[in-house]
C-alpha cells in the first residue's frame, strides 16, 4: 500500500461505516460522505474518532453523491485537506422498495442518478490522480439484485447492474496503471439498508433464502473489501457476499 487516503461515499452507517472503520484500523485518513441524515453523521464521527490513532484525519462531507458539481467539490476538499485519494469505495445509494408498476419516472431517474451516476462521478474525479501515482483501488458496492433481480425493485436492480458494467470497463482501462477496480455484491445484510429496519419476523423469512444459519452483516462485506484492498492481481471481479443466495 503506497498511500493511505480513502473515500467512502455513504459512509456514515451500515456497510460504509464499517469499511471506514477498517480503513482507520489500517492507518488511513478517511473522508466519508452523506446526504441528509445529520444524526447518523454526528454518530459516525464520534464512533470513528474513538478509533483513530496518531495523526489520522477524518473528514465528513455533506452533499448529494449523484450531483457532479458536489462530487467535484468534495474531491477538491479531500485533496486539499488529506491528499491524493488512493482508495475509493462507492457505497452511497438509495433503495426505495417499489414494484415495476408502482415506481414513478422520477423515482427511477433518482435511483439511477445516485446509485450509478454517483459512482461514475467519483471515479472520474479520482482516476487522474491514481494514474499519476500508478496505484489505486476502487471498490464499487453493487448487489445480488444486479444479476438476480432482488427484492427492492427494477430501478434498484438496473442501477446495481450498471455498477457492474462500470466496474468491468474501468478495470480493463485502468489496470495498466496499477489501479484495480472491483465490485462487491451483497445480499440480505441485516444491519444495512432497508433490512436494518425490518422486523425479526421479516428477517426470518430472508433466512429461508440463504444456505447458512444466519443473515449477513456489514462486517462480512468489509472482509471482502479488505481482500480486494490487498490483492493487486484481482481486478474486474464481483465478490458475492450472500450466504449462497445467488445459487437459488
Amino acid at each position: 500500500m503506497k498511500e493511505s487516503i480513502g473515500v467512502v461515499t455513504g459512509g456514515t452507517r451500515g456497510i460504509g461505516l464499517v469499511i471506514a472503520e477498517r480503513m482507520l484500523h489500517r492507518g488511513f485518513s478517511v473522508a466519508i460522505t452523506y446526504k441528509d441524515d445529520k444524526k447518523s453523521a454526528d454518530s459516525a464521527v464520534r464512533y470513528l474518532n474513538g478509533r483513530k490513532t496518531g495523526d489520522q484525519r477524518i473528514l465528513v462531507l455533506r452533499g448529494d453523491a449523484g450531483d457532479p458539481d458536489t462530487v467535484a467539490d468534495h474531491h477538491r476538499t479531500v485533496q486539499d485537506e488529506l491528499g491524493a485519494v488512493t482508495v475509493l469505495v462507492n457505497n452511497a445509494g438509495i433503495m426505495p422498495m417499489k414494484s415495476l408498476e408502482e415506481i414513478s419516472v422520477r423515482e427511477w431517474d433518482e435511483t439511477i442518478r445516485i446509485n450509478l451516476s454517483g459512482a461514475f462521478y467519483w471515479c472520474r474525479e479520482v482516476v487522474p490522480g491514481m494514474k499519476q501515482m500508478e496505484f489505486g483501488r476502487i471498490v464499487n458496492i453493487s448487489s445480488i439484485a444486479a444479476r438476480g433481480g432482488g427484492v427492492i425493485g427494477p430501478h434498484y436492480a438496473a442501477s446495481k447492474a450498471g455498477v457492474l458494467g462500470l466496474t468491468r470497463y474501468a478495470a480493463r482501462e485502468l489496470g495498466k496503471y496499477g489501479v484495480t477496480v472491483n465490485a462487491i455484491a451483497p445480499a440480505f445484510i441485516e444491519d444495512a439498508g432497508v433490512f436494518a429496519d425490518w422486523s425479526d419476523e421479516k428477517k426470518a423469512a430472508l433466512k429461508e433464502k440463504v444456505f447458512v444459519p444466519q443473515l449477513g452483516t456489514s462486517d462480512d462485506v468489509a472482509r471482502a473489501f479488505e481482500y480486494l484492498l490487498d490483492s493487486p492481481f484481482v481486478t474486474g471481479v464481483t465478490l458475492d457476499v450472500n450466504g449462497g443466495a445467488f445459487m437459488i
